[in-house]
């Protein structure tokens, strides 16, 4: 939100001035309506939001708060959820009108800044949260100086204040609906794309990629070889979530790098849109179908019955990885 902070109004800053042209001009000129495209991304979105809410009810209700790698989940719902309302909703919405940044300049801006916060903000409390993990097998001693008690939050204050600077002090990605991407150019003027590069973002995929590989790789190695001989099931459906979930979230990261420099395929775009809807989307799925803690709880609400006693202990099988048993 740089532009507001500096110039006080969105369109006060020359690089996102909209007064050449009218709102609708702007939007058959550059736009392109996907009202298929945009009715997917809401009923998704809203279907989201809507499994997402029990998911984070559970975790408060079943006294799992007080265990570290659920406040980290906890924080990381609370993003996607956010994230979800910009990212995938109102990207619904807008492709279903075919808008561009100056069909609603000060809306898409907001939301934009909004859009990179959460997935940056996703990106390292993901990271944060297999360090909880591999530190509690590897380093208990220090797991247990950084994570104990109250200390996960002191700690989680880190990827917050990271997440409050990028969007406050960095360009904000702009909704176009005929790139199919939130990208840094708003297409006002020819000639100027690298005024809006912003080289945070690019900083931070590459991060989260180089950690993603390397923690994850790390986990399952220490997984696959502790469980090895007892629960080899299970450090097999660790394996794959964790595959699974960490390839989507890369690949968006990488495609959204990849914007940055070349011009990609249309189908890699929209993959890579696709794929951040999926990033913010799929840990709920997750929790619902594959972490029998917060699908037990969850179940009983609708038994009427209280849940089947189980360990609410966060072990290194139950977590986001944003992986969970």
């Amino acid at each position: 939100m740089d532009s507001l902070l500096i110039y006080g109004s969105v369109q006060g800053n020359p690089l996102y001035n909209c007064s050449s042209k009218p709102a609708d001009e702007w939007t058959k000129l550059l736009g392109t309506q996907r009202t298929f495209l945009g009715i997917v991304l809401i009923i998704f979105g809203v279907f989201v939001e809507i499994i997402y809410v029990p998911c984070l009810g559970a975790i408060y209700r079943k006294g799992l708060l007080k265990h570290s790698c659920y406040k980290i989940m906890f924080l990381l719902g609370i993003t996607d959820m956010i994230a979800t309302s910009t990212a995938t909703i109102l990207s619904g919405y807008l492709f279903t009108v075919g808008a561009v940044f100056c069909t609603f300049p000060e809306l898409i801006y907001v939301a934009g800044c909004i859009s990179l916060g959460g997935w940056v903000c996703s990106c390292s409390l993901t990271l944060l949260l297999v360090i909880n993990r591999i530190s509690d097998i590897l380093a208990p001693t220090i797991s247990e100086f950084l994570f104990s008690n109250n200390r996960t939050w002191i700690v989680a204050m880190i990827p917050i204040s990271y997440t409050i600077s990028v969007i406050l002090f960095t360009p904000a990605m702009i909704f176009n609906s005929t790139v199919m991407a939130w990208i840094g150019d708003p297409m006002i003027f020819e000639g100027k794309s690298k005024e809006y590069y912003n080289p945070i973002q690019n900083f931070n995929n590459i991060v989260f990629i180089t950690g993603t590989i390397v923690f994850y790789g790390a986990y399952c190695f220490f997984m696959a070889k502790k469980q090895m001989g007892y629960k080899v099931s299970s450090g097999r459906n660790v394996f794959i979530q964790s595959t699974l979930i960490c390839s989507i979230n890369c690949s968006s990261a990488l495609v959204y790098s990849s914007m940055m420099f070349i011009k990609p395929n249309e189908y890699i775009v929209l993959f890579g849109e696709l794929a951040w809807s999926l990033v913010h989307g799929c840990p709920a799925i997750i929790y619902l179908t594959m972490n029998r803690t917060i699908r037990q709880e969850v179940t009983s609400w609708f038994r009427k019955s209280p849940a089947v006693k189980d360990s609410d202990k966060c072990t290194t099988s139950e977590q986001r990885s944003r992986t969970i048993n």
